[in-house]
């Protein structure tokens, strides 16, 4: 799971500046949340609005995240042929891999970073996949589940509901689990990072909704481009904390929704990977990278 960019999703959109929103309309307060739809209102207001509450869409998404959903295909390939009996070697993982790139790519995937081809992106994520293969084998890790979606609450008297999707849920016996994340990101994660990291210590919530007994839950980053690994492991008291910031964050979301905003633009290096320009009032006209017709 690979949701650090900034994309939007290649449907058709509608155009001009937003002004403000219709709570009575919007459907947020209704439907779940989730660990990206949180990070885009903490990142930038505005575009929360856009995405979650306005809805509106772009035809366009940066390579990155394109490679990161490319690369996790091929991961849950890979780990449905294993626990189905078979054991793929790389060429059939790298095979599968390139027709996935070739089936899914549209003209909407724009290169950010002008110093790296298209080409380049493709090489990387087949050399992720190349990489984590040789580490991994023969792949005997007693995997659960792959790409598995969760919707749960934090506590049963929350009004609101949280949505996860765990790229890898490993059974280890004995009440021991393990939830793991594949990233494509250029820069691993540190472990002051992980042990902060918001994501799987969500996950390892719902997990424990679930699941009848766990005794002991390890979350794991995978770090593709590195080749490293990162653990950490979370309290109890820890996720109650969790529990009580996620809590407040809704409630500022729910009570903005409901106010009508504001819902404040902030600028940051991240604007390059947003396509919301021509409604953003930070903003005006197309980001550039549509512009120059930059296309995977």
């Amino acid at each position: 799971m690979n949701s650090s960019i900034l994309t939007s999703l290649p449907t058709e959109l509608a155009g001009g500046k937003t002004q403000g929103v219709r709570p009575a309309d919007s459907p947020i307060v209704n439907r779940p949340f989730s660990h990206s739809s949180l990070s885009t209102y903490e990142q930038c207001p505005a575009r929360f609005q856009f995405a979650y509450i306005d809805r509106i869409t772009k035809p366009y998404e940066g390579i990155e995240s394109f490679v990161g959903r490319r690369v996790h295909e091929a991961l849950q390939f890979l780990y449905e042929e294993v626990t189905s009996g078979r054991l793929p070697l790389f060429d059939a993982v790298a095979e599968f891999y390139s027709d996935c790139w070739n089936e899914k790519y549209y003209d909407g995937v724009k290169v950010i970073k002008r110093r790296f081809s298209v080409g380049h992106y493709f090489n990387m994520g087949r050399d992720c996949l190349n990489r984590y293969y040789r580490k991994h084998q023969p792949f005997d890790q007693p995997v659960e589940e792959t790409e598995y979606t969760m919707v749960f609450k934090l506590d049963e008297n929350d009004d609101f509901e949280m949505k996860g999707i765990l790229d890898r849920l490993d059974d280890l016996g004995n009440g021991r689990w393990e939830i793991h994340d594949y990233k494509t990101s250029s820069r691993a994660m540190s472990q002051a990072d992980a042990d902060r990291n918001r994501q799987l210590a969500l996950y390892q919530i719902g997990v424990q909704k679930e699941l009848e007994e766990v005794k002991s839950m390890s979350l794991v980053w995978h770090f593709l481009q590195q080749g490293e690994e990162v653990r950490s492991e979370r309290t109890p008291k820890q996720l109650e904390n969790l529990k009580r910031r996620i809590r407040n964050l809704v409630t500022d979301i729910k009570a903005a929704t409901a106010e009508g905003g504001p819902f404040e633009p902030v600028e940051t290096p991240l604007c390059n990977w947003c396509f919301y320009w021509e409604e953003c009032p930070a903003k005006s006209g197309h980001n550039p990278v549509v512009k120059r017709g930059l296309s995977a």
